[in-house]
């Protein structure tokens, strides 16, 4: 795993991207070395090495040799369209709030955090809202709440015996 710090909501973003980096031909030597907020949304750095491989942007697509910076643009543009739309504290829809410097992404539970790198979930707290809370419940026990539920109605008509 990178040591890339990033806010928790964009964290699956850059794994993404790191794996996208991690398939590119070795002999790029290409490395995601930063990832910062830019303008609200998420900018990505990389060094790689393209040798004598020329950029021939000049051809049409069908011609054009792999090239590490179109890679990186690639990775980069992906995981800023991302970032867009996915709250920078917990990973959920976003929407963007405000604009330049003070441009960010948050989901309604999120809007009124400014920092979302200092943003930790209050502690003690599983679960931000109760739907989380509920559908967690309902994946574990979901099927045993059936059974829970029949045996207590077959205890009632045992009592009514």
């Amino acid at each position: 795993m990178s040591n890339i710090p990033v806010a928790n909501g964009w964290q699956h973003i850059l794994t993404e991207a790191l794996e996208q980096a991690a398939a590119l031909p070795d002999e790029w030597c290409f490395e995601i070395v930063s990832a910062k907020t830019v303008d609200g949304a998420l900018k990505l750095s990389a060094t790689y090495v393209s040798g004598d491989v020329p950029l021939d942007d000049h051809l049409p697509p069908e011609r054009k040799l792999p090239h590490p910076w179109r890679a990186m643009t690639q990775i980069r543009k992906r995981a800023r369209e991302k970032s867009f739309q996915t709250c920078e504290c917990c990973g959920r829809m976003g929407q963007m709030i405000a604009a330049g410097e003070t441009a960010r992404v948050r989901c309604a539970a999120h809007v009124d955090v400014v920092d979302a790198m200092s943003w930790l979930p209050p502690e003690g707290v599983m679960f931000e809202t109760s739907e989380e809370a509920m559908a967690h419940f309902l994946s574990d026990f979901g099927d045993g709440l059936d059974a829970m539920q029949e045996m207590a109605r077959n205890g009632d008509d045992d009592k009514r015996d």
